[in-house]
């Protein structure tokens, strides 16, 4: 430490230190938001550029589906249409699978998601004395 204390390097009239490379703490904290900020955008762009490369034909069907109508009676549902297992949206009026004629069987999959959850569990065979 010297005897003298240094003045930020920016020139902003603070008092500065050299564990903040010669900034005062609000000149720091400045500083480190903007390399935060750089960081995080370069991570994006990467980010960005290989989903985009790897998924480009996904990424144009996902922005044009709409998904505002019932597949049912073709009315406006808007945020509070049910998606069913088949895959479209429809009203609450058609959101029950008897309703709108699913081909989604849920008897079957309700039993395999069971069987999976629940194995069957044998106790250890006891000898007799």
């Amino acid at each position: 430490m010297t005897g003298e204390p240094s003045l930020c390097i920016n020139g902003c009239g603070f008092f500065s230190t050299p564990q903040t490379k010669n900034l005062c703490s609000k000149c720091y904290n400045s500083f480190l938001k903007d390399e935060s900020a750089r960081y995080l955008d370069t991570i994006r762009d990467h980010m960005t550029t290989a989903t985009v490369v790897e998924k480009s034909e996904e990424a144009v069907v996902v922005k044009n589906k709409k998904r505002s109508r019932c597949n049912a009676c073709n009315r406006k549902v808007g945020l509070l249409g049910f998606e069913c297992r088949c895959g479209h949206v429809f009203c609450g009026s058609h959101r029950h699978p008897e309703e709108h004629s699913c081909l989604s069987d849920y008897k079957s999959a309700a039993i395999t998601e069971l069987t999976i959850q629940n194995p069957v569990i044998k106790p250890d065979k006891l000898y007799r004395i």
